[in-house]
């Protein structure tokens, strides 16, 4: 009797979730009843499981529909989002622990199926920050690679509007857009709509867009992932941040993670440098973002085929060009670092490699 019982309230809380036209609330109830049943009624809580999750994990339910065309601003006509190419995508270069996550997060999402039947939701939001040039973008292309889903990118330029209001309606467009299909949105800069509602400075639109988002992440579908960065997350409304299923902190590279960008951003090229020159410019470059080093990498490679510059030269002049500081002397810090590298290097062949006099080299080696 109580088995009926609990089967009976079960389906009247499903069918009134139904019945209201709340996709978001009958997904909940149904992941509920599939934990609640696992004990009682295996067999039931299993079929309600694999139902849900051919559902929920494919979009099934959305197929008989054709992808809409991507959204565009209504008077200009301009699109909202750009949908790039990522067929060429790299795994980013991340710290150990990054990586960590970043791997989780593909699995669960590759094994969403199994979480649903279950009853336990996939992970499908994720905020990702760091300084600029630490590989948040690069990601999102690789995330989108590794799950196969089309990347669709917010286009915040043709989004944000003066207008009072058109921001709200277009962020809402996009979003609508997103949900519409399976895929990863990539909303960059996400510090520009999702500011803090207690900044005194800020419209009342952009804090109508933050309770808009608020309610966005809390009813994200399965079968499509939400990315936000930013370079600035301090500047982040924090009930933004809470909102999240999975934050992520990209970290700037360490010296082993410049050495491998730049043997990696070389190509070919890489194997014709010797490994004490990579570790040099590597020790260097500290202070870098990836993109810092991938600029390097191929200013490099151009000299090489343009100008027939031997590559390890092209590689210690760039490197010692490059400036933490406006203070920073990039060519005595390099001289050293390579001194380091390799004791044997006499002061002509230091000279040789960095272009310069041998009696400049001891005046760098010797300079406080």
């Amino acid at each position: 009797m109580n088995r009926t019982r609990r089967h009976h309230d079960w389906l009247e809380r499903i069918a009134e979730a139904g019945l209201s036209g709340d996709r978001q609330k009958v997904e909940v109830v149904i992941l509920s009843a599939i934990r609640s049943l696992k004990k009682s009624d295996p067999t039931l809580s299993d079929s309600l499981g694999a139902v849900y999750a051919s559902y929920a994990v494919s979009g099934q339910a959305l197929r008989s529909h054709k992808t809409p065309p991507p959204p565009a601003d209504q008077e200009e006509g301009m699109a909202l989002v750009r949908i790039p190419n990522y067929m060429s995508s790299e795994p980013p270069i991340l710290p150990e622990t990054a990586q960590a996550a970043v791997a989780l997060f593909i699995e669960e999402r590759q094994k969403a199926e199994v979480l649903l039947r279950a009853g336990y939701a996939p992970p499908c939001s994720l905020l990702v920050t760091g300084a600029p040039g630490t590989g948040k973008t690069m990601l999102a292309r690789w995330l989108a690679s590794e799950l196969e889903l089309p990347l669709v990118v917010q286009d915040l330029a043709t989004s944000i509007s003066s207008l009072l209001g058109k921001t709200g309606l277009n962020l809402r467009r996009t979003l609508d857009y997103a949900r519409s299909h399976s895929c990863l949105l990539l909303l960059d800069e996400f510090d520009a709509i999702a500011k803090r509602r207690d900044d005194s400075s800020e419209l009342g639109e952009l804090k109508r867009i933050v309770n808009v988002l608020l309610k966005e992440l809390e009813d994200w579908p399965h079968h499509s992932i939400l990315m936000a960065a930013t370079n600035h997350p301090e500047l982040l409304d924090p009930a933004i941040e809470r909102r999240f299923q999975v934050l992520l902190r990209l970290p700037l590279p360490d010296q082993a993670g410049l050495c491998e960008i730049l043997k990696i951003k070389l190509g070919g090229f890489s194997s014709e440098i010797p490994e004490f020159v990579y570790n040099a410019c590597s020790s260097v470059l500290v202070g870098a973002s990836g993109s810092d080093v991938e600029r390097i990498a191929n200013s490099v490679a151009r000299r090489h085929l343009t100008r027939s510059e031997l590559l390890i030269d092209a590689l210690v002049s760039e490197t010692s060009n490059w400036k933490t500081s406006p203070n920073s002397d990039g060519t005595k810090a390099l001289l050293r670092a390579l001194r380091e590298s390799n004791s044997k290097l006499t002061v002509r062949e230091l000279g040789r490699l960095v272009g310069k006099a041998p009696s400049t080299i001891q005046y760098h080696l010797q300079k406080d």
